[in-house]
């Protein structure tokens, strides 16, 4: 089976940015590449290549200022960096590594050094990988006997026990964290609105804060994965609000704070999942949070897109009133909820 490690080539030389890429393809790489820096960072953006093959001195953005910006961004910020270059002045060479780049390679090169330069940044990149899961899968272990400490406890600090959860998830995908915070809120104004309060309220911030909490039974191969899903690999992703319920089911949570983790992928028409609930059948917690879990989602923004400006989504909401969402909720969020939200922004 051929090697289906992603390489982007970023060359203003067209002729060695053909000959570059042939040599790479054969060897089994996937290869991306491009003449123009901006061009090159949208596909950095967008594919998240394994390695970038970038020349230094092309049309602005030149090769530092991509390096430079990719470094700057969460998304980009790892990926592996080559120079490819026929400057040899060593200031230019120290000021690239020193901006970061794992190598810096002086044209002409020979194919074969070429190769195992490449393989070696990447198997250098692999055991950062490893340590960085190592560490991570300790922390992880860390929580979980805090969790278990808790639980033999007889009067447990639910705020606390929550939050250790919530943790646990977000040490996996660290995007979750400020989504969560920003739909949390959200979901707790809605809820108020509608005259909740006490218990009610906590419960359902809770709900909220746990909704993912169900992603840390789907492989990182799907869970972190940059691009589009496949459909089987959509299916298991959509095993998460079941594997949530089977997590939190057993701890002795309050149960409406296992509606949101549960029931927020459902849907007033009945065409939702896990279960296929329609109208009222659904908690009224999870119908709250669907709304302002697709107004997060749709108002920021992701690597496939950007973020829709506050009346496009209105009236995809709109749009999705009876379908998506329950109509009577559809009226207050964006009558009551959303005007406050634009007076405080």
């Amino acid at each position: 089976m051929k090697n289906q490690t992603s390489l982007l080539l970023i060359d203003d030389d067209p002729t060695l940015l053909f000959g570059l890429d042939g040599v790479l393809s054969r060897e089994g790489y996937k290869t991306y590449t491009t003449q123009s820096g901006e061009q090159g960072l949208d596909i950095a953006k967008r594919v998240n290549p394994d390695l970038i093959l970038c020349d230094v001195m092309m049309p602005s953005p030149n090769g530092f200022d991509i390096l430079k910006h990719l470094s700057q961004h969460p998304e980009t910020e790892n990926i592996p960096f080559i120079f490819l270059t026929a400057r040899t002045v060593e200031k230019d060479k120290v000021h690239g590594l020193l901006l970061g780049a794992d190598d810096y390679i002086i044209k002409p090169f020979l194919k074969d050094e070429l190769l195992a330069r490449i393989q070696a940044v990447l198997r250098r990149r692999r055991k950062a990988m490893e340590i960085a899961m190592q560490s991570s899968d300790q922390e992880i272990f860390h929580l979980r006997t805090e969790i278990a400490s808790l639980m033999r406890t007889s009067k447990v600090d639910w705020e606390k026990f929550v939050d250790s959860l919530f943790h646990m998830l977000a040490m996996r995908d660290n995007e979750t964290e400020e989504h969560t915070q920003r739909v949390t809120q959200l979901t707790e104004q809605t809820a108020k609105a509608l005259g909740m309060t006490g218990d009610a309220v906590t419960h359902i911030r809770w709900g909220a804060i746990l909704h993912d909490i169900g992603k840390v039974g789907i492989p990182d191969s799907i869970l972190l994965k940059p691009g589009s899903l496949t459909d089987e690999e959509r299916a298991v992703m959509m095993l998460h609000p079941q594997i949530a319920n089977q997590i939190l089911m057993p701890l002795g949570l309050p149960a409406a704070a296992l509606e949101i983790p549960l029931r927020h992928h459902e849907k007033w028409d009945g065409t939702g999942y896990p279960g296929s609930l329609e109208g009222e059948k659904i908690p009224l917690s999870a119908r709250i949070f669907a709304l302002a879990d697709v107004w997060d989602a749709l108002t920021n923004d992701r690597p496939y897109r950007k973020a829709w400006d506050h009346w496009k989504v209105v009236e995809y909401i709109q749009d999705q009133s009876g379908k998506h969402f329950d109509p009577h909720l559809v009226d207050i969020f964006i009558n009551k909820i959303l005007p406050n939200r634009k007076r405080s922004a």
